[in-house]
């Protein structure tokens, strides 16, 4: 009788599963991008030892210079400064694997995007790309990997002593396409979904 009353406990009511991306992003922006739901995501990529060894992989910001300017001047940087910043991205960056999901900020308002401009700034973090897209009065995207090996990224480090370590970001080389696979509105944002590919694919 003691097992059966025991079996039947309930999780606390605190308790939640985040099932999909759209899920956690709804819960970020309810929560304003801070809380428990922001630091368990920051936590989990803190710990994560994949993660960790992308970043080990990367070269220093010193011997990347374009990149390591990015950071900073990413906004104001022209076509030929981007040029070199996408160029260092091909050289150093490592393949993404398929289905490797990532978050970006801005302005996503179209079925089929084509980026042709430099890099693509994305974030292992969603609540990086909510306060982004709040901050420009743009979208949320959800990225998604459409194939391993075609993709180039770099991964800045989220330790030692740099610059803008919250932002957990990826740049993704230029020439690519995004394509919707879905849209929703949560709590007054637009989220959009893309599959990324390489632009001739």
């Amino acid at each position: 009788m003691r097992l059966a009353q025991q079996s039947s406990l309930e999780p606390p009511p605190a308790t939640r599963f985040i099932c999909s991306p759209e899920v956690l992003i709804e819960e970020l922006i309810r929560t304003g991008g801070t809380g428990e739901t922001h630091n368990a995501v920051e936590n989990t990529l803190k710990a994560s030892t994949e993660y960790r060894r992308w970043q080990q992989s990367m070269p220093f910001l010193k011997f990347v210079p374009q990149i390591h300017a990015y950071r900073t001047e990413g906004d104001h940087m022209d076509h030929a400064a981007l040029a070199a910043v996408n160029q260092e991205v091909i050289r150093t960056g490592g393949y993404l694997q398929e289905g490797q999901i990532l978050y970006s900020g801005g302005n996503f308002n179209s079925e089929s995007i084509e980026i042709l401009d430099g890099p693509l700034s994305t974030s292992m973090h969603p609540s990086v790309a909510r306060w982004h897209a709040i901050n420009r009065g743009g979208q949320i995207a959800i990225l998604k990997i459409a194939a391993s090996g075609s993709v180039l990224g770099f991964v800045y480090k989220v330790t030692g002593n740099q610059k803008l370590k919250i932002e957990y970001e990826v740049l993704l080389q230029n020439d690519l396409r995004l394509n919707q696979s879905s849209i929703c509105n949560l709590n007054g944002l637009e989220v959009r979904s893309y599959d990324v590919t390489l632009n001739d694919a």
